[in-house]
């Protein structure tokens, strides 16, 4: 198998690569992730200085039926799916293409999700139109893409070396800090 997966790879796999699985949200070369129920929203005006402080902490996490995004305002939301990719396997998170002609982007610039990940998504959704767009949730946000690797990497995400901060994440993950991103950082 080499290049994206198709809908008959993806179903044969689905069981093991997607929780929960609906065969509704297949498509010919991707599977439609649906939005969780809880969001993190910014708080205006913040100031963020990743030497000394968290993202998270600059942000308010609800449970929501319906939220409304205003035009330039962003939040972080998540997939109800779990993913995995296994060590021999990378995927794709991009937007639905009927949500991008209306200007809302699901993903800032994490796209990729890394063999061995295992989680829901984290989506940063970005209203850049001009239009106030109703989120709720279990919508169609995003779709995912997998990739069969040229064969197994050697340190999957979720390795002890690697300091991968957002394994088996659940619910909508603020970024780590930088003393998370950069190595040694607690000696610095």
């Amino acid at each position: 198998m080499s290049g994206v997966m198709t809908d008959r790879d993806i179903a044969a796999l689905a069981p093991e690569l997607i929780k929960p699985y609906d065969p509704h949200n297949l498509q010919p070369s991707s599977y439609d992730l649906t939005l969780y129920n809880q969001l993190l929203k910014p708080h205006p005006g913040s100031t963020i200085d990743l030497d000394f402080m968290e993202p998270g902490d600059h942000m308010d996490r609800f449970d929501f039926d319906s939220y409304v995004l205003e035009p330039g305002d962003a939040v972080l939301g998540c997939t109800v799916e779990t993913i995995r990719c296994p060590n021999n396997y990378t995927a794709r998170v991009d937007g639905k293409s009927s949500l991008g002609r209306i200007f809302l982007a699901v993903h800032v610039t994490a796209g990729v999700v890394d063999c061995g990940f295992l989680g829901q998504i984290t989506l940063e959704i970005v209203n850049h139109g001009p239009w106030r767009v109703v989120l709720k949730p279990g919508m169609k946000i995003a779709q995912l893409s997998y990739f069969p690797t040229n064969g197994s990497c050697a340190r999957p995400y979720g390795s002890d070396s690697l300091g991968s901060h957002y394994q088996r994440q659940t619910g909508p993950t603020p970024a780590a800090g930088r003393r998370a991103l950069i190595p040694n950082a607690e000696n610095t």
